[in-house]
């Protein structure tokens, strides 16, 4: 039973709170107020035993997630849409402010604050040529429930299903985006066994 919070941002990503109930209930932009439980930790240094480094990831195998419009505009074009922030339907985090928009590149959503491009989430279903690279782990539209489960097996253990509008059940692995304790989780989705979608959580 866990509360699920509603990211209700025009078409992406924007908070509300919601009870819980026994099956969890998403729409297409929708995340968890807690993904999937944690993988565990070492009770001594509070270190995360399973993570996929925030730092490592490269979108398309070249920029980092906190990149410019320069980069994206050249690596992908011109965004498909930049769409101004309701503050009075989400929630503000450290990383945002007034002058935040959302910018939407392919199958990527970015935030945009003045020339700054800060990586959101990914839908491999837009664009199946996109990737995220973090070193030897590819991941995209091709990567499977199974390579992910043997990657990280003790996330595995904690594998959720959620339903997802528009879209169906989905399978979501949670993943901590470092060694270091963080709040923030990677929630992976799956369906029929190939990863669909990869989004950065972060609780408000």
């Amino acid at each position: 039973m866990k509360t699920i919070v509603l990211l209700l941002i025009l078409q992406v990503v924007f908070f509300g709170c919601q009870s819980p109930s026994a099956e969890t209930e998403l729409s297409e932009n929708t995340f968890p107020a807690e993904p999937a439980t944690p993988v565990a930790q070492a009770a001594a240094t509070g270190e995360n035993t399973e993570y996929l480094d925030w730092r490592s990831l490269r979108i398309n195998g070249k920029y980092p997630l906190v990149t410019t419009v320069k980069n994206m505009d050249g690596l992908l074009g011109k965004p498909d849409s930049v769409n101004t922030i309701d503050w009075n339907e989400t929630c503000s985090s450290d990383f945002r402010n007034e002058s935040s928009k959302l910018a939407y590149y392919s199958a990527y959503l970015f935030e945009l604050f003045d020339d700054s491009l800060d990586f959101q989430s990914v839908d491999f279903r837009k664009n199946k040529n996109v990737f995220l690279q973090s070193n030897d782990l590819k991941l995209n539209a091709a990567t499977t429930l199974e390579e992910i489960k043997k990657r990280f097996p003790n996330a595995a253990q904690n594998m959720e299903k959620v339903n997802v509008d528009e879209v169906g059940e989905v399978e979501t692995i949670s993943l901590p985006p470092s060694r270091d304790y963080s709040d923030g989780q990677w929630l992976l989705m799956f369906q029929e066994g190939k990863l669909i979608r990869i989004d950065d959580w972060f609780p408000c």
